[in-house]
């Protein structure tokens, strides 16, 4: 087995036996030659920002798959468990240690798995938005015609759906959210122009876009182009009410009250009677 080497920091040999083993435990494999191959692939990944998705980005596309993911895994594991070694926390102890014979990836692996989610179609996790897919969207022809019903039709109704928000906040890698307190929420409302989404889409588009590192601000923007891109119309209105920062919150200027508004809106809710049919609601 070979060291690897990334940007100057070096696995040994010997610590590189260990990872293939648990490569080739996870996928049974015989040989390390799947093994040698995602390393590879991995360490021709660029790096991307925080708030980016990894097939998103060009230079990675087509790169990342099972086996890169799960490489992405293990090494980070690997590091952060010299970081819990460099601030003095016993490894040995139950609560942190590692036993796969159980079943148990220890704490720097749970923290890792937070920052990667444990597969490709992981969208749970606080940062899985960076690397899983982005979702299937299906959208439905608007079929709706005024010669059917022989009277105009109001084409600017808008379609309005409360999500639940988590992301990370960029700056402190702490949650931030819309489900900390019972005043918080977020909504997201779009007027159809020639298609419909699907009911579950709009969340499933905030899962994507919110679980990775952002400021409020740029996360509101992004949810816009998102559901403006899906729906084909760019009168689309973003409202993040109240969301909890948990790194004002908890730590810092631990505030009671450390909550944060944005919005953001385009075409028609430029006009406020569209804002407030939404607000309304």
């Amino acid at each position: 087995m070979k060291e690897i080497n990334i940007n100057g920091d070096i696995i040994s040999k010997e610590d590189v036996k260990i990872l293939a083993k648990k490569f080739n435990n996870k996928f049974n494999k015989k040989n390390n030659k799947d093994f040698d191959i995602a390393v590879s692939k991995y360490l021709k990944l660029k790096n991307f920002k925080i708030n980016e998705n990894v097939y998103n980005t060009t230079y990675n596309k087509n790169k990342y798959d099972k086996y890169v993911q799960y490489i992405v895994q293990i090494i980070g594991t690997y590091f952060m468990n010299k970081v819990f070694n460099v601030l003095k926390i016993d490894m040995t102890d139950n609560n942190t240690k590692e036993d796969l014979n159980v079943g148990n990836i220890g704490t720097p692996g749970r923290i890792i798995k937070m920052f990667t989610g444990s597969s490709l179609d992981d969208d749970t996790e606080l940062m899985s938005g960076r690397w899983i897919k982005s979702p299937r969207l299906a959208s439905f022809k608007d079929e709706l015609t005024e010669e059917e019903f022989g009277f105009p039709l109001e084409k600017n109704i808008p379609i309005t759906k409360r999500v639940d928000i988590v992301a990370l906040c960029s700056h402190h890698a702490v949650p931030f959210s819309s489900m900390f307190r019972p005043d918080s929420y977020a909504v997201i409302s779009y007027i159809p122009k020639d298609f419909v989404l699907g009911i579950s889409k709009l969340q499933r588009i905030t899962n994507f876009v919110s679980r990775r590192g952002w400021l409020q601000e740029d996360l509101t923007r992004e949810l816009y182009k998102e559901v403006a891109l899906a729906a084909k119309t760019n009168s689309v209105y973003v409202r993040l009410y109240n969301l909890v920062h948990n790194c004002e919150f908890l730590r810092g200027a631990q505030s009671s009250d450390g909550c944060f508004t944005s919005e953001f809106y385009g075409g028609k809710f430029k006009k406020e009677k569209f804002r407030a049919m939404v607000l309304d609601k």
